[in-house]
């Protein structure tokens, strides 16, 4: 298991151009590990989640961030264009479609064009060691219930769905890699858009 995943690191110069002198927002911030090493290349980061428990932990490990909670069902509390950078690290798979399309409009109308970043990891269809395809009740297309950490509910993207997902927005890449942050592999789809 790689304890570092260090998974923004080839993206860094675009995180820091887009933020400029401003904030990145963290969508989903959990224990804080991406929001320290974001702290840790001198990026100053807005942190949301929407546990309690969670921001007082990321609170703890990066104490100079600014926590938040925040349910990424509802409309963020920000102003438009308040965001250079935006990253949501496997935070968008727990909502109904309806929902994460919403979610990322969101993302969109808090980035400031025409050079905000959104660096983002979504759960693939190949995800099979997380949920993908275990056999519980589909409720809507690669929606299903399931036993996880999170939630009782999980979304994996094929690619079609993820270019949907992200259609109008200029897509600088989209792969789909496996990580080795858990126990077991995970497939994602990283995507880097504006």
């Amino acid at each position: 298991m790689d304890t570092a995943d260090l998974w923004m690191d080839r993206w860094i110069k675009l995180l820091r151009a887009g933020a400029g002198n401003g904030f990145a927002l963290e969508l989903g911030c959990d224990n804080g590990r991406d929001t320290a090493w974001l702290v840790q290349q001198g990026l100053s980061v807005v942190a949301t989640d929407i546990s309690a428990d969670a921001l007082r932990v990321c609170k703890r490990a990066v104490p100079e961030t600014l926590v938040v909670q925040h349910d990424i069902t509802k409309p963020l509390p920000f102003a438009d264009a308040s965001f250079g950078a935006v990253i949501a690290s496997l935070s968008l798979h727990y909502f109904p479609w309806k929902d994460t399309q919403a979610a990322v409009a969101e993302i969109r109308r808090v980035l400031k064009p025409p050079f905000g970043i959104l660096l983002v990891r979504l759960n693939s269809t190949r995800d099979v060691y997380h949920g993908a395809g275990d056999g519980g009740r589909e409720i809507e297309r690669h929606y299903y219930e399931v036993e996880a950490k999170y939630a009782d509910r999980k979304r994996f993207f094929d690619k079609g769905e993820v270019m949907d997902l992200f259609k109008g927005w200029k897509v600088l890449s989209c792969n789909e890699q496996t990580i080795h942050r858990y126990e077991k592999p995970k497939v994602v789809w990283e995507v880097v858009a504006r």
